[in-house]
């Protein structure tokens, strides 16, 4: 009779346990984005891509009006939550979370933006020291 009843137990334990996941070891650097890198896309999206970026990271439209007005309409600083929002959203913790925002990035026509994502993060470890590069003539025609 013990032995029945030490495995009822161990029975409603694993009920008790519920969903159990293997681990999915750490994050590579390829596969996330660094809070760094969202504060750069933050910078460099034109703030008429707000809601487009938004929806498409599958945020309501008044998710995203709501998230506009708590930040003072201060397009960064809503960019930067959507991509926090986002960030955490994303299931399972271990998917490739740069490629998946370079493809939404991509469907709204800011491919640019996409394929920067894609090489790589753009923030090698600082030293501390800042570079100036300036622009070549080339440079200036092809954003012209």
């Amino acid at each position: 009779m013990g032995g029945f009843c030490f495995l009822y137990l161990l029975l409603i334990l694993l009920m008790r346990s519920g969903d159990v996941e293997t681990n999915p070891g750490p994050n590579t650097a390829e596969s996330t984005v660094s809070e760094m890198e969202f504060l750069k896309l933050a910078q460099d999206i034109d703030p008429s891509y707000y809601y487009n970026v938004g929806i498409s990271l599958g945020f309501s439209h008044a998710q995203l009006k709501a998230n506009l007005i708590e930040n003072s309409k201060n397009f960064k600083d809503a960019f930067m939550d959507v991509f926090m929002k986002w960030n955490v959203k994303q299931q399972p913790p271990h998917s490739n979370k740069r490629q998946l925002l370079a493809d939404k990035l991509q469907e709204i026509d800011l491919g640019g933006l996409s394929d920067g994502l894609l090489d790589g993060p753009p923030f090698p470890k600082s030293t501390g020291k800042q570079t100036l590069s300036l622009a070549t003539p080339e440079d200036i025609e092809n954003h012209s």
